[in-house]
């Protein structure tokens, strides 16, 4: 008797164990009743033995990876949902060489986000991102799918490939991410699950539910063959709170403190924000299978709706373009650093700035620092929905054909309202040896008599606070992509190719961008007209203003930070239904006399709340023909098995967009218009014209790739992949908006006359700032070398792989030339925006251990671990210093300091992950940790490199079986309550300084989780 298991557990058998033939069956476990499960012809008998749990799982991803054609890791559905982990994100931070952000985003090291965002794989963001092997995305500037909007209670695991083979599509040279979702025939039988759940946070003193229900069921057709069936519902909630500490950047100051030239942060910054996120999601397929096995067909619906609203408030000293006073206080020292930054003391202003009736409300002499008090408001909001139809077709053990079919549709949208009041404070800060830097807040009066205590009232008076400002940015996003794929496989019987397989792609993609700007302006200052206080009588404010600030505590702000008045630990902030209430903003802070801002639709020019600079229109065609023959002998003892491919691209950008000229048309008669003396051509060509533009580019290549596997003995395998790979740009990069201006301009002056005259002008240059629709791909030749020792049964595996990228066509920030014509004149215009150079490497080993130590006795033999550690380099590689989702961001403008290392990229990564099952128990204890890593090269607020400390987070769970239908369980996360940590550096010389500590909750899930 043949014995193939498609499970592994303890039993005792007859069988030989051969844990590559479990593999080859597990992976044909879908389609085991036809000629798809090629595993299992001409056997005589199959005997299925099921293993559920953690090893059920372990063994099901480290089959994926045993087997597959080219270097990969996974994890399956059980453990995504057996860790608190609530995205995707959050579970494939597990696997070796991935890491994720802790921030919203890279380019904003302001903000915590508690779920994670975005994902490295070996020290490079180009990844791609598929639903079963097709290309998906979120509508936005980038180019791939955010993970953490996916609902991970749909996934049936999920495979991160970090080489490629012919057949897969191209675009992803740090690794192509695959969410694989379940389908009816992944089991013979009617399955129903449920999962419910309520997470509390300790911060947010908050309990949010979650649920998720599956259906699945197979139906035998009267006619023959069968019919299959699954529906996959998932809705959560989620509430968060994270609070921050922050120190700007230094400057230095006319004090001296014992002799030393000091520098005093610019800034100081308090946040709270809150976070409420609520994820739904829906998954179906059907499936249909002729009686024979040759035809099986696949519909395959997916949908994940996802919204994100945050609120915030934060206390920001804004007087940061003056000189500040540091004050000597009886009692109390300066500390200074060796580097000389301060780092203990008071701080004050000696700015002046008074309104109308400052003498009133503030003491005379210096009366301390402004303090912008935020409150904000933001929503987030991306949908994707994803359809799918495949027919696979197998006439006989020869031929197989596969035909596919996709259409992706996708939104994002965005509002973000900051609304601003001010009042004034002396701030002191300690962050020396502080393990959060403490910060105290002072009435103002503190700085006319330092041994005062001050005025207890102060920060939630009314009349000590005034309105200050407003900001709004608003992203409107869409974009759909419709792709065929078709290909046949031929098997021969014998011989050195086992097959060979051909294929085309062919996939539209149209996407419209809509971004704007951070639209700050002044609602009342003393420079700018006058202060309009909260507490102003009369029709001062208007009614809509009347009382619309509210007081908020900060009594038990970051967990240790300290935040002192004299009095208590509250602040009055514009409330925060204000802020919410976005549609309505304008007409009540319109009603202000000083007021200068006005929401983003009413600037002129603007179409909806947008201008033409902040659209753009990228369609995108991509066409794909693919060779690969898969190939096996015998090297003396020893199998081998592999795959070699060519694959050709063809992509081509047209990319809609505006161009403006400069203003250069004379007044004619008038000696004093300097525009009258410009050269004929330049005249011509500064008419101030605007006009439409479409710019079309293509990019064409063949994309070899090779992968070897030797099966040096039942249990150890040597892999060998390369492949050449691209990375596609942002589609924000490629924005098609130029608005050409002068500069050095050269003029001839006649002094002979009085007044001296302007006989000839020349314009020295014309430059712009722009997106490049003519950008190309980023290059990769990428090289493994993986050997991995599969020696237990089951679970049981010591793995490494060393891995090499040489990387050119980086995409960064730079300038190009580019000839442009305009009225009859062609002018050399230096745009300064994206464009490709440079080239650089990245390198580095994975190690990767896991076993459940059955030789234990008892109870000890539940006992198991997993290990993996990552170590990565690069030499040579730029950062892209590049804002995609930014129009015209001056934030691209270079980066402060030279050799910075490449960003996103930490050198050590680990995880290690105690596991316990046995008897109806299991548990887990997941420690996940990296290493220092550059989160930008210059920060938009600080404009200095900002780095993510070293840092790592433990999370836990633990579930019983209360019988074999029913598990119950606890998870948690940041059990160890974590401060997660950032720097800035400060010079070339590679110095840092503090820059931000963030807290956030430790959450706790009760969970209740039932299969029938």
């Amino acid at each position: 008797m043949n014995k193939k298991y498609l499970y592994n557990r303890t039993v005792k058998n007859n069988g030989k164990f051969n844990l590559s033939i479990i593999a080859s069956a597990m992976l044909a476990i879908p389609m085991s009743s036809s000629l798809w499960a090629e595993e299992l012809q001409n056997t005589d008998e199959v005997e299925v033995i099921e293993v559920t749990g953690v090893r059920g799982d372990l063994i099901n991803a480290q089959n994926m990876k045993r087997e597959g054609d080219t270097v990969l890791d996974a994890i399956s559905a059980k453990d995504i949902g057996a860790l608190p982990d609530r995205s995707v994100l959050e579970a494939i931070v597990r696997l070796p060489g991935v890491s994720i952000e802790r921030f919203a985003g890279a380019n904003d090291p302001d903000h915590f986000s508690t779920e994670g965002s975005g994902v490295v794989v070996r020290g490079l963001t180009h990844t791609r991102s598929e639903f079963n092997g097709r290309d998906t995305f979120t509508a936005d500037s980038g180019r791939g799918l955010s993970f953490q909007d996916v609902p991970p209670e749909l996934m049936g695991g999920v495979e991160v490939y970090k080489n490629q083979s012919a057949d897969m599509i191209e675009g992803g040279i740090a690794g192509t991410v695959n969410l694989i979702t379940r389908k009816p025939f992944d089991s013979d039988k009617r399955v129903l699950a449920f999962t419910l759940d309520g997470t509390y946070g300790d911060f947010r003193k908050e309990t949010t539910p979650s649920f998720s229900g599956l259906y699945s069921d197979v139906f035998t057709l009267e006619r023959g063959g069968r019919f299959g069936v699954l529906l996959n519902y998932s809705n959560s909630e989620l509430k968060t709170q994270s609070d921050g500490t922050q120190i700007g950047r230094y400057e230095e100051q006319d004090n001296l403190v014992d002799g030393q030239q000091i520098q005093a942060p610019r800034t100081v910054r308090l946040t709270r924000k809150q976070d409420d996120r609520k994820r739904e999601g829906f998954a179906s397929a059907l499936q249909w299978e002729n009686e024979s096995g040759t035809l099986l067909a696949t519909a395959q619906y997916i949908r994940s709706d996802s919204s994100l609203a945050w609120t915030e408030n934060a206390i920001e000293m804004a007087d940061d373009d003056v000189v500040k006073s540091l004050i000597p206080v009886s009692g109390t020292e300066f500390e200074v650093s060796e580097q000389g930054l301060f780092e203990s003391g008071l701080i004050t202003s000696t700015a002046g700035w008074r309104g109308n009736d400052d003498a009133e409300r503030l003491p005379s002499g210096e009366f301390g620092a402004q303090h912008a008090m935020i409150t904000r408001h933001r929503t987030q909001e991306a949908l994707v929905d994803d359809y799918a139809f495949n027919i696979r077709y197998r006439p006989n053990d020869s031929w197989a054909f596969n035909f596919d079919l996709q259409y992706v549709e996708s939104t994002s949208e965005i509002v973000d309202f900051s609304i601003m009041g001010a009042t004034r404070a002396v701030v002191g800060i300690n962050q020396n040896g502080a393990d959060i830097a403490e910060v105290t807040l002072l009435d103002p009066g503190y700085s006319v008599d330092p041994l005062n205590s001050g005025d207890a009232d102060h920060f939630v008076d009314p009349h000590s606070y005034f309105w200050r400002s407003a900001m709004d940015h608003a992203s409107d996003n869409e974009g759909d992509e419709l792709a065929f794929t078709t290909d046949a496989k031929y098997t021969f019987d014998n011989g050195f190719i086992s097959s060979v397989k051909v294929g085309i792609r062919h996939a539209e993609r149209e996407q419209i961008t809509r971004q704007s700007t951070y639209n700050w302006k002044v609602l009342s200052e003393a420079w700018a007209g006058g202060n309009a206080w909260f507490d102003a009588e009369g029709d001062e404010l208007g009614a809509s203003l009347n009382n619309q600030y509210e007081k908020i505590s900060f009594d038990d702000f970051a967990r240790g930070g300290v935040l002192n008045t004299a009095g208590e630990s509250a602040f009055l902030f514009p409330k925060t239904s204000l802020a919410v209430d976005y549609a309505n903003a304008e007409a009540s802070l319109s009603q202000l006399d000083t007021a200068e801002w006005r929401s983003l639709a009413s600037r002129e020019g603007t179409i909806g709340a947008f201008l033409p600079n902040e659209i753009n229109d990228t369609k995108e065609t991509n066409n794909a023909i693919y060779v690969k023959a898969n190939f096996e002998g015998q090297f003396g003892d020893m199998d081998y098995s592999g795959n070699i491919g060519l694959r050709y691209v063809s992509i081509e950008n047209e990319t809609a967009g505006f161009i403006t000229f400069p203003d250069n048309t004379a007044t004619p008669g008038d000696l004093s218009d300097r525009d009258n003396f410009l050269p004929a051509d330049q005249a011509a060509f500064g008419n101030n014209a605007s006009f439409e533009q479409n710019a079309t580019s293509k990019y064409t290549n063949i994309l070899p790739s090779l992968n070897i596997k030797l099966n040096v003995s039942d249990d150890v395998l040597v892999r060998f992949g390369f492949s050449e790979g691209i990375a596609l740009p942002d589609l924000g990069n490629l924005r098609n908006y130029i608005e050409i201006q002068t500069e050095d301009r050269v003029e001839t002056v006649d002094e002979s006359v009085t007044p001296p005259q302007v006989i000839a002008s020349n314009i020295g240059r014309y430059i712009a700032k722009s997106g490049n629709p003519f950008l190309k791909p980023m290059e990769s030749y990428n090289y493994d070398l993986a050997i991995e020792w599969y020696f237990a049964e089951g679970v049981g595996s010591l793995t490494t792989s060393f891995f090499y990228k040489d990387l050119s066509n980086y995409f960064i920030n730079g300038t190009v030339d580019r000839e442009i014509t305009n009225n009859g004149s062609t002018q050399t215009v230096q745009v300064d925006g994206a464009t490709n150079g440079e080239e650089g490497s990245v390198q580095g080993v994975e190690i990767a251990y896991q076993q459940f130590f059955d030789f234990l006795p008892g109870a000890l033999s539940g006992l198991g671990v997993q290990f993996n550690y990552t170590y990565i380099d690069e030499e040579g590689s730029p950062n892209s210093s590049l804002s995609p989702d930014k129009p015209n961001s001056e934030e691209g403008e270079g980066v402060a300091f030279d050799n910075l290392p490449l960003e996103g990229l930490s050198k050590d990564n680990f995880n290690f992950i105690a596991m316990y099952e046995k008897n109806g128990l299991s548990a887990r204890l997941a420690y996940n940790w990296r290493s220092e890593y550059l989160l930008t090269s210059k920060d938009v607020i600080t404009q200095l490199p900002i780095f993510s400390e070293a840092g790592g987070q433990l999370d836990g769970s633990i579930f019983y079986n209360i019988n074999d239908n029913i598990q119950v369980g606890l998870q948690g996360n940041n059990l160890t309550n974590e401060v997660s940590r950032t720097s800035m550096q400060i010079d070339n010389e590679g110095n840092q300084a503090s820059r931000s500590w963030f807290v956030n909750d430790r959450r706790y899930s009760f969970v209740v989780k039932g299969t029938f």
